[in-house]
């Protein structure tokens, strides 16, 4: 799917609208992305980058992924 915004947060505000509850299972309680999950604008870690704020020009690349744990 395509969401569009100029930020992380405006393009999950977006998926929001077309999938209510995701932010949910993205962002915990204080709208910090969940320890458990790990979100990649192109190839970069966002909790490397800007976080939240980091930019999302056209033809941004957003992946999210829960983290895996076992053994």
């Amino acid at each position: 799917m395509a969401a569009e915004g100029g930020s992380l947060t405006e393009v999950l505000d977006a998926l929001e609208v077309a999938h209510p509850g995701l932010k949910a299972r993205v962002l915990d309680d204080d709208g910090a992305i969940r320890r458990f999950v790990n979100v990649y604008v192109n190839d970069d870690d966002v909790r490397f980058a800007e976080g939240l704020a980091t930019a999302t020009p056209d033809g941004t690349s957003i992946s999210i992924i829960p983290a895996v744990a076992g053994g």
